[in-house]
């Protein structure tokens, strides 16, 4: 890797390595540590990252996208995650809420950490 990772805060950071070494990701997978660089920048899915990745068999879970704890903000990153880590766009009939423009329609200090988990993922 040429560059660094760059992390929203301490929280951010602690929750990725968590992931991490909960999932036991070796030699750094792009798709799951991008996953997981998303899926930590906000607290709500740090608290509920069960909801959204099963550990025991390493995959995604669809339906974290639709639980009551899902904002605006964490569906979106949610959304930028499983696209990241396996291509997920949702339903034809809301194929297009997980274009770019509907993904990175966030205040530009979420975006840049989301810009950084594309940046991981095909890097």
């Amino acid at each position: 890797m040429a560059w660094q990772i760059k992390f929203r805060d301490v929280e951010h950071e602690k929750g990725f390595n968590n992931f991490m070494k909960k999932a036991e990701v070796e030699n750094w997978d792009k798709e799951r540590t991008s996953l997981f660089y998303t899926l930590a920048i906000f607290e709500e899915t740090r608290k509920n990252i069960n909801d959204l990745y099963d550990f025991k068999e390493n995959c995604i879970k669809f339906k974290g996208l639709t639980k009551e704890w899902q904002t605006g903000g964490t569906a979106k990153a949610t959304k930028l995650a499983f696209n990241l880590f396996n291509n997920f766009r949702g339903e034809d009939r809301e194929s297009e809420n997980y274009s770019p423009l509907e993904i990175f329609s966030l205040d530009t200090d979420y975006r840049n950490y989301m810009l950084m988990a594309v940046q991981i993922r095909f890097s």
